[in-house]
């Protein structure tokens, strides 16, 4: 399938000159529901158990360490549908953080179009508040990572919280293989498409690979020269191991990595997510830039963004509203 094929989505009237009903899954997006059901996973020397369990006063979270053989398993026993990446995505929440409403549209977006089989939170420290708990009544396969992130790679000690991210998502793909996923990236399909290869990564606006999306295989030899490469990690350079790197390593290797348009996945620059409506109607996803935007991305939640006129406004709508035109009530 080319892009070009792609199932328009969103409609054809894209002028936002009309408003219609905004309509609100009360039932899904429900606060004060007290019912929520947990994956509880479990291996022994003979069987492997994926089931769902009723949450109630006296359940607890069920937290894996990284990596773990029981979590590999289980990935390759259910989670696999033949095709080479499975369909397993794994989020990163490094430092403490107020858990946004834009990141809960990121999973929920995540649970709803691409319907992972799981979905893997590696935490240092773990989300909480109202859109955490929320996402959690609707996502009942959402599996807890514990991890200290790391301190040092290849005798340095790494500056950022960024790059120990940057790291990890790396660890993670070639111990288990999925879909990685930054916290603001957000699906507007199913994106099976580039689990068909062994390792599949997007040009963002200026041409480099973007990091907030990578498809890989378990042990993806592009995965592995991309951890190699951190042989030589300079803590100074921002992006030098990580969008450099990974840009500089698809002209080396372009056999080993599939490399989709920036259109696809990430496009637009992030002026014109904020300040005009690009039409995404052959998009994959779309990628938050939230340099300089935070304060003004806090005031999102369920009402805002009924009003909302620009790229992400209707993004959210599209995602929660099943619409993405101005909506009222």
């Amino acid at each position: 399938m080319s892009f070009s094929d792609a199932v328009p989505i969103g409609g054809y009237d894209w002028t936002f000159t009309k408003t219609v009903p905004c309509v609100f899954n009360t039932s899904l997006f429900n606060f004060t529901k007290r019912e929520r059901y947990q994956t509880l996973i479990s291996c022994s020397n003979y069987t492997i158990s994926v089931k769902k369990s009723l949450v109630n006063e006296k359940s607890v979270d069920q937290i894996f360490a990284f990596p773990n053989v029981c979590l590999g398993k289980v990935i390759s026993s259910f989670c696999g549908d033949g095709k080479p990446v499975p369909n397993v995505i794994h989020y990163i929440w490094f430092g403490n953080m107020t858990f946004e409403f834009i990141y809960f549209v990121s999973i929920y977006s995540a649970h709803k179009h691409q319907k992972p089989c799981l979905i893997f939170l590696y935490y240092e420290l773990l989300p909480s508040g109202t859109w955490w708990n929320l996402l959690r009544k609707i996502v009942d396969n959402i599996v807890l990572v514990k991890m200290r992130p790391p301190m040092m790679i290849s005798g340095k000690m790494i500056k950022f919280v960024q790059h120990k991210s940057d790291i990890v998502r790396l660890k993670i793909l070639k111990e288990y293989g999925g879909i990685y996923v930054d916290t603001d990236q957000y699906f507007l399909r199913s994106e099976d498409e580039f689990r068909t290869t062994n390792c599949t990564m997007g040009m963002a606006h200026d041409k480099a690979m973007g990091s907030a999306l990578i498809f890989a295989k378990k042990d993806a030899s592009f995965i592995n020269k991309w951890i190699d490469s951190y042989r030589f990690y300079d803590p100074t350079q921002w992006g030098l191991n990580s969008v450099l790197m990974a840009t500089k390593l698809s002209h080396m290797y372009p056999t080993l990595l599939r490399v989709i348009s920036h259109h696809c996945v990430f496009f637009p620059h992030g002026l014109v997510l904020f300040n005009q409506n690009y039409k995404w109607s052959h998009s994959y996803g779309l990628h938050i830039f939230k340099t300089g935007r935070i304060q003004e991305l806090r005031h999102y939640n369920f009402y805002t963004i009924r009003k909302i006129n620009n790229t992400i406004g209707a993004m959210f709508r599209y995602i929660l509203f099943d619409n993405k035109e101005l909506c009222f009530n």
